[in-house]
């Protein structure tokens, strides 16, 4: 791989929440920040097996017509891809939930291109608990079947959402580095500013990773990614990824910028009642259902954009040096995706 590809390539840890963020037209705004890859939860996170499937194939459909745009499936694909200037995107779910308890459907969501996947998401799933859990029993009997069958599969086991012990029981199960895809600092989550986005309000400290995890994560290779939209705010988020550099070096922090691209009226109806709030008001502005309902594009917090070299790369040029800034904007998750991903 040439060293000034290798350079460029920012790696976006889930730019598109849910599949309905992936469009042509966001694809585009990859390609122009400079983004070699990015994570793509290729669902909406409550679906079913079904609902998943026929999400994932659309998202599938949506990348093979661009044509600067490929799925991400292999080291192949990866070294290919960024050695053409096109961007990757891996295939995610960020609940197990349409996976339920049987590693046949997740061995056939591997053949469907599956390449990322959580393993709780907030709530307890059938491979073990969600951050919201009041009491974090571990890793489950198939969740330790699951860790496996990814390791063999070539798929990244994404810790964000998960419980503390959950996680901690796959950080030291799993052969290969496990990511957080879009985790803040609990320290920091802690000490404020207190973040409620998208007019959701969550336990926002629970939700973040702490450092004891974190670095554990990172003993095995492992790769956190604070997310620009919880930081909400330029002078936060670099706060995060220094105090994550502290913590754990610079060869484990990668970044994410997550989007709200698009929704539909049935979609934006569908979560209300997991997501208070947020069929009325998000962002700056109110928001009112249409035929094809958009979205605001987070006016008031960080969104991909924030990712451009004008951006978020030159304020962290002017932290760290050159070689630690190519490892941050994409070079760890490329090591995790070398190490993890199928041949």
């Amino acid at each position: 791989m040439d060293a000034k590809v290798e350079a460029d390539a920012i790696v976006n840890g889930i730019g598109a929440s849910w599949f309905e963020d992936l469009s042509p037209g966001f694809l585009d705004e990859c390609l122009e920040l400079g983004v070699g890859a990015v994570g793509c939860t290729a669902n909406d996170t409550w679906d079913d097996t079904l609902e998943s499937i026929e999400n994932l194939q659309t998202v599938k459909r949506i990348v093979e017509g661009h044509d600067r745009a490929y799925l991400l499936e292999t080291k192949g694909d990866l070294e290919n891809g960024l050695a053409n200037k096109r961007v990757g995107v891996l295939l995610g779910l960020q609940n197990p939930k349409p996976l339920s308890d049987t590693m046949n459907f997740l061995e056939a969501f591997a053949d469907m291109g599956l390449r990322c996947c959580g393993l709780a998401f907030r709530e307890n799933s059938y491979y073990g608990c969600g951050f919201s859990s009041a009491n974090d029993s571990g890793l489950s009997e198939v969740g330790q079947r699951a860790v496996r069958a990814m390791n063999r599969r070539g798929i990244v086991i994404d810790l964000s959402h998960v419980g503390d012990k959950t996680a901690m029981d796959a950080v030291e199960l799993s052969e290969h580095p496990t990511i957080f895809s879009h985790s803040m600092a609990r320290r920091l989550m802690q000490a404020g500013p207190k973040v409620e986005w998208a007019g959701v309000k969550n336990n926002a400290v629970l939700r973040a990773a702490p450092d004891e995890l974190i670095e554990a994560a990172a003993k095995k290779g492992g790769v956190i990614c604070p997310d620009a939209r919880m930081a909400g705010s330029m002078e936060n988020f670099l706060k995060h990824i220094d105090h994550l550099v502290s913590l754990v070096g610079a060869n484990h922090v990668g970044l994410t910028a997550q989007d709200d691209w698009h929704r539909s009226e049935k979609d934006a109806r569908r979560i209300q009642p997991y997501l208070p709030g947020y069929d009325s008001v998000a962002g700056k502005s109110k928001r009112t259902f249409g035929e094809e309902y958009r979205i605001y594009r987070m006016e008031d917090q960080l969104g991909p954009k924030v990712l451009g070299r004008a951006r978020l790369i030159a304020a962290l040029q002017e932290r760290y040096s050159e070689e630690d800034v190519q490892k941050i904007s994409g070079g760890n998750l490329l090591r995790v995706l070398r190490t993890v991903l199928p041949n």
